[in-house]
């Protein structure tokens, strides 16, 4: 291995401040994310008791229309549909408003751990430093300024929508549409923390001393691309001796990049992180109270 893609021990006091703060933002992003999975729970449930409840509906209906009960069928879509909790308009609104806070609050997460689609096959195949060259380049003018204009524009996009009290384009629908749209003003902010994060560790990769290695949040070390070529030969093995479980566990390491603990070892638990760590889970109750304000939960539980 190289000198320049080794690794060279340094204590804690002498790490430098850089990778700090882009591993402390780094885990910012990394927290909010994890948290905002947990709205795929809701969002599934959601589907799942609109389609179960449209299809049972329907199909109840059918029997009593094919039987002559018209007035049993009629009494049923008159009161027990309005017995229900939601009605179906509620439930496809609210199954994309939860997809948008989770889709909006992954995206930093997305970037932090290489989750991400790329299309560069040239990229793979150049050395550690040429790619930080290209990240540093893609994220200084284009991944951080984007999601800026984004955001801002975001921000006039829920303003506006919560100055005329904007609401669903159906009589059914949910009110407070700007809630679930202030959402994408944090989505894209934190986004944006995420791009400093991995901006910070590209510009020590480029321009700090050489002989210092550390976890890269979004470029493959050496031994990672090693550990990949010896999955590939294992691939081409156990595709010659029909081993399919094996050939299907290897792959899938290849298709997610698994960054450990140790690519947050220099953040460590120092107060800045701590402090973020709250940051990141404060974000998430006002999104979540956010997401519930969008359906006028509190007067509904009331």
């Amino acid at each position: 291995m190289s000198t320049e893609n080794s690794a060279v021990p340094v204590s804690p006091h002498a790490t430098p401040m850089m990778l700090k703060w882009s591993e402390t933002l780094g885990n910012l992003a990394s927290t909010i994310g994890k948290w905002a999975t947990l709205f795929m729970i809701p969002m599934v449930g959601i589907t799942v008791w609109d389609v179960l409840q449209r299809k049972i509906m329907k199909f109840v209906g059918d029997i009593m229309l094919n039987n002559g009960w018209l007035d049993a069928r009629n009494w049923m879509y008159d009161n027990l549909l309005g017995w229900l909790p939601f009605q179906s308009t509620l439930l496809q609104e609210l199954e994309w408003h939860f997809h948008v806070a989770n889709f909006a609050l992954v995206l930093g997460y997305g970037y932090v751990y290489n989750r991400h689609v790329r299309v560069d096959l040239v990229r793979e195949k150049l050395s550690f430093r040429k790619q930080a060259w290209i990240e540093f380049f893609g994220v200084t003018f284009f991944m951080i300024p984007f999601c800026l204009v984004i955001a801002y524009f975001s921000i006039e996009y829920a303003t506006s929508a919560f100055a005329v009290d904007e609401q669903s384009a159906s009589l059914v629908g949910l009110s407070h549409r700007w809630a679930i749209k202030s959402i994408l003003v944090f989505g894209l902010f934190i986004a944006a923390l995420a791009g400093v994060a991995v901006w910070l560790q590209t510009a020590f990769a480029l321009f700090g001393p050489r002989g210092y290695d550390f976890p890269h949040f979004t470029i493959e070390r050496e031994d990672e691309k090693l550990e990949k070529r010896k999955i590939i030969e294992t691939m081409d093995a156990t595709l010659a001796d029909g081993s399919d479980e094996e050939k299907r566990g290897n792959s899938s390491k290849l298709l997610i990049r698994q960054i450990d603990d140790a690519t947050f070892e220099h953040a460590g638990e120092s107060t800045s992180q701590r402090v973020f760590k709250y940051l990141g889970m404060l974000v998430m109750i006002v999104v979540l109270s956010l997401v519930v304000h969008t359906f006028n939960f509190w007067s509904w539980l009331i």
